[in-house]
């Protein structure tokens, strides 16, 4: 996509991609809750009507957030200098299907049905990704990349709700104890929140700040860099239904949790060190020439995105312990990472410290409190 495009036009797609994972958070926070509240279901009766009622809420909510998007678009499309704001409006289409597709997604994980799970991720953003090259390659341009990941999502969706088919139905809804729910919803979300702005905010401001052709240089960087986090993150996913099932049984999940780090300590050190021996080769593979610029910050970039990926690893495993206070660590580290990019952007590098300072601060951090709470336990 970046070599179709170019740095500059490629910029602008990052941005818009930025702004689809930021009005995705609710998404992300949605699944861990839906997760949690389908896999302690009691038969079929109970799974269905909390399907519905969790169907019905996000339909509500997302066709709000589609109006709201809709009349901000001219002022995000003038912060992100962004001339044409119906490609802000696109964001919100997709917005609202990946929405619609996670009640579906999640209770196929809430049950443990990974196969449907991987199938609907892996076709929903193939579709996505080849529909978006193939726009591009015919004109199109950013707006076309931008056509391709709103029929990526629909079919997503559509595909999610013909793996559901028998899992859900009811005509009833089933409402969970609404206490219960906004208190494990709150902390989920602002985990979401801030894990999301970690890896966004950066790109936005960078958009911001930088003339057009730098922003796309540090898209592409953002972009490769971002096979750490996105390649090993499945991991967690899998390991958090597995966790919160043997705590509520009251088995232990230390072998799991052991066997899970390593792993994605695994890949994410395997990937960083080809972006350490071969940064030109695989700049150029993927983007071609016209971004080589990005070969002195990709090394720099895997680092930050080495220690977010496990960040996020020991967050996400922290809540399925119930420690729903740990959101407070990425929390702050978003609004640092955020204060310190607005203040300290004289080249890409400087952000990319910012970005790295934070999340290693993040990683010791989480790494102490866990420490700290297993003595205090013992």
């Amino acid at each position: 996509m970046g070599r179709l495009l170019g740095p500059s036009f490629y910029g602008e797609l990052a941005a818009l991609f930025s702004l689809v994972g930021i009005l995705g958070i609710v998404t992300l926070a949605l699944n861990t809750v839906i997760v949690k509240y389908i896999s302690s279901t009691n038969g079929d009766l109970e799974r269905k009507g909390l399907v519905r009622w969790f169907t019905n809420k996000i339909l509500i909510f997302s066709l709000a957030l589609f109006v709201l998007v809709v009349l901000l678009s001219p002022i995000i499309a003038s912060f992100l200098k962004i001339n044409n704001p119906i490609l802000v409006i696109s964001v919100a289409v997709v917005a609202v299907f990946s929405l619609l597709v996670v009640v579906n997604k999640a209770v196929l994980q809430g049950l443990l049905r990974f196969n449907e799970t991987v199938a609907i991720i892996l076709t929903e953003n193939g579709l996505k990704l080849i529909l978006g090259v193939v726009f591009v390659y015919l004109g199109f341009s950013v707006g076309g990349a931008m056509l391709g990941l709103a029929i990526g999502a629909i079919l997503g969706w559509l595909l999610s709700k013909s793996f559901i088919k028998g899992l859900a139905g009811s005509k009833e809804e089933i409402s969970p104890d609404a206490k219960s729910i906004v208190d494990y919803f709150v902390p989920v979300f602002l985990q979401a929140v801030a894990v999301t702005s970690l890896y966004s905010t950066d790109l936005i401001f960078v958009k911001h700040f930088f003339d057009p052709h730098d922003a796309g240089i540090y898209a592409a960087t953002s972009t490769l860099g971002k096979i750490i986090f996105f390649g090993a993150s499945p991991v967690s996913l899998v390991m958090f239904p597995l966790v919160s099932a043997r705590l509520t049984k009251g088995q232990s999940y230390r072998k799991i949790f052991f066997a899970s780090f390593l792993t994605t300590v695994l890949i994410s050190t395997v990937v960083l060190l080809i972006f350490k021996l071969i940064p030109g080769i695989v700049i150029t593979s993927l983007y071609g020439a016209a971004y080589l610029q990005a070969v002195d910050l990709l090394l720099g970039f895997g680092i930050f995105m080495v220690f977010f990926t496990l960040s996020v690893f020991l967050i996400n495993f922290g809540l399925s312990l119930k420690k729903t206070k740990i959101v407070i660590f990425p929390l702050l580290a978003s609004i640092a990472q955020a204060i310190g990019i607005w203040f300290y952007h004289g080249d890409l590098k400087s952000v990319i410290l910012v970005s790295t300072v934070v999340s290693g601060m993040l990683f010791l951090s989480l790494l102490m409190y866990f420490v700290l709470g297993k003595k205090s336990d013992s």
